[in-house]
């Protein structure tokens, strides 16, 4: 599980202006820059979809096999990117360069997951993990986009119950336990469900400032990400795949 919305509580500034005539609790969206900034957003997103999907293949052509080791290193380098990305983001080129690097990394780390149960007959898995991360996300996209509901103070609550999956992942290592594993698995899928719903709604109310977009992109990626990994977790676990996890 990999997650960069640590200490996103609702902003300081209240009560202000929003596209749907309410007012909310994000911080001051500028509004006249802001027009297009959920277009840029989504754009970068799926840019950054298709960089991992590349990623994929390289991973598979030998930058991360299952028997290569590199897990770990190709771990580090996610972390690595993620953070110069957001440092770097307002940088005109080199904060694009980081953020699509960013995503082949992903891409790469998680090759040998997928390619491993292709391999072993199990692509279905990947299929319906894919499937129902598409579903999840246009559904949640479409609600957080729509709804009249003001969901920026789940921010600190978000971020509490990320540090509990990830005390549970810990003792998970200890613990040879499928059904706990399925348990953190789903309250991880339900987890980043909600922080895609808020960061998606935060989106509408962030100023179109330089480098905006590539940060709230990269946000919903990795919350759309760490949605599709453990969704794959679970179907693995109950559908005969979990062999393959490594």
């Amino acid at each position: 599980m990999f997650n960069m919305n640590s200490g996103m509580g609702g902003g300081s500034n209240r009560s202000l202006y929003n596209p749907f005539g309410e007012t909310r609790g994000w911080a001051d969206p500028a509004m006249q820059g802001a027009i297009s900034l959920p277009e840029k957003v989504m754009g970068l997103t799926c840019l950054l979809v298709l960089c991992a999907l590349g990623g994929i293949l390289l991973g598979g052509a030998g930058l991360n096999t299952a028997t290569s080791g590199g897990d770990i290193l190709w771990f580090i380098a996610m972390i690595v990117l993620v953070m110069a990305t957001q440092a770097l983001a307002a940088r005109p080129g080199i904060g694009m360069v980081l953020f699509l690097a960013f995503g082949v990394v992903t891409g790469i780390a998680v090759a040998p997951l997928i390619l491993g149960l292709q391999a072993g007959g199990y692509q279905y898995i990947v299929y319906e993990a894919v499937a129902a991360t598409v579903a999840t996300t246009g559904g949640i996209t479409l609600y957080a986009r729509t709804t009249s509901r003001d969901f920026s103070r789940i921010g600190g609550w978000l971020f509490a119950a990320l540090i509990g999956v990830v005390v549970a992942m810990v003792i998970g290592l200890f613990v040879q336990s499928t059904a706990f594993q399925i348990f953190i698995s789903a309250a991880a899928c339900v987890l980043f469900s909600l922080f895609l719903l808020y960061d998606i709604q935060r989106v509408t109310h962030t100023a179109n400032a330089p480098g905006s977009a590539i940060r709230m992109a990269l946000k919903i990626y990795l919350d759309v990400f760490n949605l599709f990994l453990n969704l794959l977790m679970v179907l693995m676990m109950t559908q005969g795949g979990g062999s393959s996890r490594r």
